[in-house]
């Protein structure tokens, strides 16, 4: 079975006025928690935040009625129906990521990282 991770802010929780004191305050991204149901159908999810991991979980819980749990049971998640919330980078095919690069190579991924600052 494979796995895929899920950023939390900006992928599933619509952060709109970014981090502010730290409470999860937004509504979830349009289509996120479909999206999430589909790829839980096929593999085993987890999400990844920096923000402490319990209200995340208590809030998929909430506004999604989602089964989650906060602890990782070793290096590795492989189990289907169940979110993961955590902090770490734990083994995935996939990382969505509102955030992210996608590398090929060092040029691209400089440039990528461009774009990004011209927006702050």
């Amino acid at each position: 079975m494979a796995t895929v991770a899920v950023d939390f802010d900006g992928v599933i929780h619509r952060y709109g006025r970014g981090w502010g004191d730290g409470t999860i305050y937004d509504e979830p991204v349009e289509g996120a928690f479909e999206a999430l149901r589909a790829l839980m159908a096929k593999h085993a999810v987890f999400v990844f935040t920096t923000r402490e991991r319990e209200p995340v979980a208590a809030w998929l819980r909430a506004q999604g009625g989602f089964e989650t749990t906060t602890r990782v049971p070793g290096r590795f998640w492989n189990q289907r129906g169940v979110l993961l919330v955590t902090d770490r980078k734990l083994p995935a095919i996939a990382y969505v990521d509102d955030r992210a690069v996608r590398f090929h190579d060092w040029e691209q991924a400089m440039a990528d990282i461009a774009t990004f600052e011209r927006k702050d």
